[in-house]
């Protein structure tokens, strides 16, 4: 199983995150994911660096670790035409060293550009749009598309890598896992593992059946929000900053970093264990990692909102990567 280390651009500047990652590399991490945002989930000490050309500048200072978007949406300011050019253009300069992920977006990261914030149906349609899309664009040529919200009128795109980009849908619910059934060469999710085998595994299945396409071939990939300190009490109190997403959901149309903080501030820190694996002890790291591993995740990347990210980065590679 692959282990992968999540950058997340809303809670560190684009500067501190490539030498997180530099450092990742070199401690055994297998692969990066990172997070592609208008707005951070938080206001106070946020950041909220520019994924893409961020990934550039990341993959220029590593030598072999594959990186990637964890998610992008095609939702609205992301039209699928140039999110196939730009990750073409990468996996070209750094051939089988990157990934796309596709999702259903935040209204953060659509309403602050004056785009709309669809109802989830909606954004249904347009995530599939988009993977039409940028799947017949990747197979080279001139396309044609009238879709449903997305469309293109005969465009090529001219630089395509040797190595098709893996192309990779999250999801938490049975709908969006149908689409990656259809599509993606990989599946995203945060949902645990009893949630995917009953719910999940069983949509996929589905979308690649209609597909006819062989779902075994569909690489499993699990969320992991973790914090980790030797300080059980420190490791906690540093979830704090991600009470955003638990405060407001995924779907709400609340957009302002302002509002979501003020929202967030209303869940008590020990409620974070509900959402973070929260540890003091590399030894529940191993295990977890291997509990994942035996529900049939093919890798499990690693979204750490630790206190000092070189502690657990050193950690991880003295106490745990090791044994993956």
């Amino acid at each position: 199983m692959d282990v992968g280390y999540f950058a997340a651009h809303e809670q560190y500047s684009p500067t501190e995150l490539l030498a997180h990652v530099e450092r990742a590399e070199a401690s055994g991490f297998d692969t990066v994911w990172t997070s592609d945002h208008v707005h951070p989930w938080w206001d106070t000490d946020a950041h909220c660096g520019a994924a893409w050309p961020w990934m550039g500048a990341a993959l220029d200072r590593t030598e072999s670790v594959r990186i990637g978007t964890g998610v992008t949406p095609p939702i609205g300011r992301n039209h699928p035409g140039m999110i196939a050019q730009a990750f073409a253009t990468l996996g070209a300069m750094y051939p089988g060293r990157v990934h796309l992920a596709l999702g259903t977006g935040e209204a953060m990261n659509e309403v602050p550009l004056d785009f709309e914030w669809p109802p989830y149906p909606e954004r249904r349609k347009r995530l599939i749009d988009a993977c039409e899309i940028i799947d017949r664009l990747w197979d080279g040529g001139f396309t044609d598309y009238d879709g449903h919200y997305w469309s293109v009128n005969e465009v090529k795109h001219y630089t395509l890598p040797e190595e098709r980009v893996p192309l990779f849908i999250a999801g938490n619910g049975p709908k969006t896992t149908t689409v990656a059934g259809r599509y993606a060469d990989g599946f995203l999710t945060l949902r645990d593992a009893d949630f995917y085998q009953r719910v999940l595994e069983p949509a996929l299945e589905d979308g690649a059946t209609e597909a006819d396409r062989d779902p075994d071939e569909i690489t499993l990939t699990r969320q992991l929000l973790i914090s980790y300190d030797p300080d059980y009490d420190r490791a906690l109190e540093s979830t704090g900053f991600w009470r955003g997403p638990p405060a407001i959901g995924f779907d709400e149309e609340i957009h302002d970093p302002r509002e979501i903080e003020a929202a967030g501030r209303e869940i008590s820190i020990e409620e974070m264990t509900d959402e973070f694996f929260v540890t003091d002890d590399p030894a529940d790291i191993r295990e977890k990692l291997a509990t994942l591993e035996e529900a049939g995740f093919d890798e499990v990347e690693l979204l750490s909102s630790s206190p000092d990210q070189e502690t657990f980065i050193e950690t991880m590679e003295t106490e745990v990567l090791g044994q993956f």
